[in-house]
């Protein structure tokens, strides 16, 4: 499993180009957008193993490639808004970034990406990011999220803010210069509102670039909401749940799982692995139902079970159901 996982750093150390999963056309933009999420860990003492108590956390890097695009907004829109669509996640809670960044290289290439096609990077600014990308994709586009400009800008300038119509507006005609001399018209009336300006401002001037790159022609997406979205998928619902803890060797195991199931690709792995050890053909007994036991059941129990059932089951298709039409299917 973990041989699988490592297959990209393998590919990109020895130099081999690896297989196209997908082919993009001749002008078709790719997207990625990268993100990171922490998980609680435990410390174990060394000498007996039990737990110190001190909280610590474990980094797991997302990214999610996007080889297409729909509009969402109507025809007469003056600015059309588009969603990304064809998705395909990658993660890891072991590997450090750069070796995330050579796996990401690999993937790009698996996705279809070429010398011919323009791609754009979605990030929420953070440097060590930054210095990835320049390092690793030097002629990507490296985009800002705008959706993470705006929040930072909230918390010095709220919506009554009689500054806060003209910064939106310089926002989103992306010109960095605007947004700061709006933020340094904001008067602060304590410390904790003084050092929020200051940084505030030191980061849209290390961001400037990233904001001026929205103006790009083919640039049809401005938020990294599907990074934040995978983040929630792959790690906050599995992971961040309550009392939960894992070690990184134990987070990546699961994160393996998390990312088949995300692309759509756990039944295949299992398909896979029954034809490798042979468990396809072994025939297996199915056990009889009894009908009676079934109506006394539902009749007891006034179709409780049988209802929740059915509704956890069509929930993990992704449909909205109602003990209501439960029971009319059930009848």
């Amino acid at each position: 499993m973990m041989k699988y996982l490592r297959a990209t750093t393998a590919l990109y150390e020895s130099g081999l180009m690896p297989r196209v999963d997908v082919e993009l056309g001749a002008d078709a933009p790719l997207y990625l957008a990268i993100d990171e999420g922490l998980v609680k860990e435990w410390k174990y003492s060394q000498k007996d193993g039990a737990k110190t108590g001190k909280k610590s956390f474990v980094l797991t890097y997302c990214a999610v490639f996007f080889d297409g695009r729909e509009r969402i907004s109507g025809p007469k829109a003056t600015k059309p808004r588009y969603k990304l669509t064809n998705r395909y996640g990658h993660a890891s809670a072991t590997t450090d970034i750069d070796q995330f960044f050579s796996e990401l290289v690999m993937l790009s290439f698996r996705r279809g990406l070429t010398s011919k096609n323009t791609l754009f990077i979605l990030t929420d600014g953070a440097k060590y990011l930054a210095r990835g990308i320049e390092s690793y994709f030097p002629n990507a586009i490296h985009l800002l999220d705008i959706f993470h400009l705006k929040k930072k800008i909230k918390k010095l300038i709220c919506e009554t803010h009689p500054l806060y119509e003209p910064c939106m507006k310089a926002v989103h005609s992306y010109h960095p210069e605007a947004i700061i001399k709006c933020i340094k018209q904001a008067q602060v009336f304590d410390e904790d509102q003084a050092v929020t300006r200051k940084e505030l401002i030191t980061y849209i001037k290390r961001n400037s670039q990233i904001i001026k790159n929205h103006k790009h022609p083919k640039t049809k997406v401005h938020g990294s909401g599907a990074a934040e979205k995978s983040v929630d998928l792959l790690v906050a619902r599995r992971f961040k749940n309550r009392g939960m803890s894992w070690t990184e060797k134990g987070c990546e195991a699961l994160l393996y799982f998390c990312v088949l199931a995300y692309n759509n690709k756990l039944k295949s792995y299992w398909k896979n692995r029954h034809e490798q050890t042979g468990l396809a053909n072994t025939p297996t007994k199915e056990k009889p139902v009894h009908t009676k036991s079934l109506k006394k059941t539902r009749q007891k129990h006034g179709h409780y079970y049988n209802q929740a059932r059915l509704i956890d089951c069509e929930r993990t298709k992704g449909t909205n159901t109602t003990p209501m039409a439960a029971s009319h299917k059930l009848k």
